[in-house]
């Protein structure tokens, strides 16, 4: 059984001693505006960092295609499924 990712996250925390007051997984769809091969160079060098140059742009475009279904909506636009974790927690 795979528990909702709230539910995982608020276990995470109490086995490092908190106890979780409140928690809340928001959806924040965000508009990549330059693409994501765009949005992996800025934010995934540390990824590729271990990968030999010249097989960089190959990784880069074997990921733009595998998340396309899933990311890119109907009128052509990548869109990252970005969420916001917020919750309350108190040592216990």
């Amino acid at each position: 059984m795979v528990l909702p990712l709230g539910r995982r996250l608020s276990q995470k925390l109490e086995a490092a001693g908190f106890l979780v007051r409140e928690i809340g997984i928001f959806p924040r769809p965000t508009v990549l505006q330059s693409g994501l091969e765009a949005w992996l160079d800025n934010f995934a060098e540390d990824f590729f960092a271990p990968l030999a140059p010249a097989d960089r742009s190959a990784a880069r475009a074997e990921i733009v295609e595998l998340l396309r279904p899933v990311l890119v909506d109907e009128t052509g636009t990548w869109i990252a499924d970005y969420v916001r974790l917020r919750f309350r927690a108190v040592l216990a």
